[in-house]
């Protein structure tokens, strides 16, 4: 900042000189002396001299060369690794993690009467809204699976002010109310006091919150609200009551991501965003098939499904007013009828392997370039080659590389602690990730600003199709692709669509090991 600063001070005295000088004289005066005269021939001679100085680490196309010219089909990745001469890092190249994992077998459901709704099967992953998902199960440590029948009992919002302490308010900074404090202001009615929830089926309604003081004409806007708790919290109260199955209803389903995303707006002010009960999911994995099946409803299928029971949802699909006293009385109550909710699970033992390799004849003290490849199944041009190719390409170069064929499909966090622990003496100062490699060009995204030139002007010097890379990522942008966040990454995928450019990739890298080699001032070994 501070050398911005002075750069723009100087331009701009610069400026001032020249307007103040010619303020005063004919600037035809000036072009006319001997000083303008000699000022072009140095100005030409500067252009004649530069173009016929050599490129700096020229050589390092040579290896962006070869390295392209190595991409091919992998039959095995520890074969090739062992072919190019790289050595394991540890005792072997695979590193395995073994584990049990619950799957679902079938599609979740709910019954009452002759009406049963189901998810999709299998339920496809979804970026922005699908109004087709109407029914997902949630499946975690803290739910589980299994067929229950029994007794279907209203909770309405499962609203207990106990169950929420209120948070004390900040001394400083932004001071928005909380939910659980204005549950007690407004003197919330208890939804559990008037019914027995043990060993039955619990219809609940999610809690969107409570609106602010103003209520804006931007839906959007929700700058004072007092937003609900996560779903998983009223999920949670009702296990703890004794429930054998909790059927919950949440009007934002179908428009929450299966991806990372920033919050979309959906049904007025109800807003969906990073889908709250796949993150629940993977922060606390499910262990066990028993347990307490758990089953979302959106709102159309909960439309359909309460009907029956003439329960008007419309006032549960909004944020409620302040101090309306009609939240003083709960509507919850039993409703006569058996349930059914059922959400197939199974345990199964399964291992996952990784390889892990290395150039060989590195000194230990030298900081490594980690080439990390993800895995994808079905994959129509794999990642994998890439590193093959590179591995054959600078197997002998006693360059600090290492290289990571990466698989994620079970437990992804427990896979990258078993390879942290097998690198854990070595120091890491750059991770390049290569997925999804498909489309006509390169797109790099990386959070760290300080890479973005070099990058594009290797991708340039390389000979590799790239786009442009014109913003900084964000650290959430490499989410479920950077193995450590405390390390510079880089992530190098395609552009999507139709194309190949596997070879570009290998030509990125090898070009920056080239320069690496070299000795370029960038990549200071």
């Amino acid at each position: 900042g501070i050398a911005f600063a002075i750069t723009a001070s100087a331009v701009a005295l610069v400026g001032f000189a020249l307007a103040r000088r010619y303020a005063r004289r004919d600037v035809t005066e000036d072009l006319r002396g001997a000083g303008t005269a000699a000022l072009a021939v140095a100005a030409i001679a500067l252009v004649l001299v530069s173009s016929v100085v050599p490129e700096r680490y020229a050589a390092a196309r040579d290896w962006a060369t070869a390295a392209r010219a190595e991409v091919r089909p992998t039959g095995n990745i520890e074969t090739a690794f062992a072919s190019a001469g790289l050595r394991p890092v540890g005792a072997r190249y695979a590193v395995t993690h073994e584990n049990a994992i619950v799957v679902q077998t079938g599609p979740a459901s709910v019954s009452v009467g002759s009406l049963k709704l189901s998810e999709r099967s299998p339920e496809p992953f979804t970026q922005g809204s699908d109004r087709q998902r109407q029914v997902r199960a949630f499946v975690s440590g803290l739910t589980g699976g299994g067929v229950v029948d029994a007794p279907l009992v209203f909770a309405s919002r499962g609203l207990n002010p106990e169950d929420y302490p209120a948070p004390p308010r900040p001394i400083v900074g932004p001071r928005d109310p909380h939910f659980a404090q204005l549950m007690r202001d407004y003197q919330y009615a208890d939804d559990y006091a008037g019914i027995n929830v043990r060993g039955k089926v619990v219809l609940l309604v999610r809690f969107l919150g409570i609106r602010g003081n103003i209520v804006h004409s931007n839906p959007a806007n929700l700058a004072g609200y007092a937003l609900g708790p996560e779903p998983q919290q009223s999920i949670r109260n009702a296990i703890k009551r004794g429930a054998a199955a909790v059927i919950f209803i949440d009007p934002a389903l179908w428009i929450h991501s299966d991806f990372p995303t920033i919050a979309t707006i959906g049904l007025g002010e109800i807003s969906g965003g990073t889908n709250p009960y796949l993150r629940a999911a993977a922060e606390d994995l499910a262990t066990t098939a028993s347990g307490v099946p758990v089953v979302v409803l959106s709102d159309l299928a909960a439309k359909k499904f309460v009907e029956p029971f003439e329960i008007d949802l419309a006032p549960f699909f909004r944020y409620d007013d302040r101090g309306d006293d009609r939240y003083k009385v709960s509507l919850s109550r039993e409703l006569g009828v058996t349930a059914r909710v059922e959400v197939p699970l199974e345990l199964k033992r399964a291992s996952t392997t990784s390889y892990v390799a290395e150039v060989a004849d590195v000194p230990s003290s030298s900081d490594r370039i980690l080439v990390w490849s993800i895995r994808r199944t079905g994959a129509p041009y794999p990642a994998e080659d890439v590193l093959a190719a590179l591995g054959r390409t600078l197997g002998s170069s006693r360059l600090p590389f290492v290289f990571v064929d990466f698989d994620p499909s079970l437990d992804t966090n427990a896979m990258v602690k078993s390879i942290a622990e097998v690198l854990k003496d070595r120091q890491i100062a750059l991770v390049v990730v290569l997925d999804r490699l498909e489309g006509p060009a390169l797109r790099f995204t990386t959070p760290n600003g300080d890479l973005i030139p070099a990058l594009d002007l290797y991708a340039q010097k390389a000979g590799a199709r790239y786009v442009p890379t014109l913003k900084t990522a964000g650290i959430t942008d490499l989410s479920g692709v950077a193995p450590f966040f405390n390390i510079k990454t880089v992530l190098v995928k395609g552009s999507g669509g139709d194309g190949d450019p596997r070879a570009d990739a290998a030509a990125l890298i090898g070009y920056l090991a080239g320069r690496l080699g070299l000795g370029a001032e960038e990549l200071q070994r």
